[in-house]
């Protein structure tokens, strides 16, 4: 009976320990770590997408002739292109998938950008 006691209090404390073991631990931080950033870098390259596509379709508007979309679009390529180093700074921490997502959402600006010279 004295041994169940114990037993039962000892799981009882490990329980209520167990979140500021947690946080303590350098394995369960640094994993933390990484999955904060990866979900950074995620929300990073979702800005950089919506990004994207606010330059295609104010490009799409510039290639028409309005003057002020030429404008804005140019001010979007150039904020693009500032946030893309950001990411490239980020480009050790990402996965193989969201390098892959940078790169075609970069290859969707150029190819827009292109158009819009032509």
């Amino acid at each position: 009976m004295f041994n169940k006691r114990i037993s039962t209090l000892t799981i009882i404390i490990m329980l209520l320990a167990s979140p500021i073991i947690f946080t303590q631990c350098s394995v369960f931080k640094s994993a933390s770590k990484v999955a904060s950033s990866i979900n950074s870098i995620s929300d990073m390259i979702l800005n950089y997408d919506s990004m994207a596509k606010q330059y295609i379709s104010v490009a799409n508007k510039a290639k028409k002739g309005n003057i002020k979309a030429i404008v804005e679009a140019g001010d979007i390529f150039s904020k693009a292109v500032d946030y893309k180093k950001q990411l490239d700074s980020l480009m050790p921490k990402m996965t193989s998938t969201q390098k892959k997502q940078v790169a075609n959402i970069e290859s969707n600006i150029l190819k827009t950008a292109k158009a819009l010279l032509k």
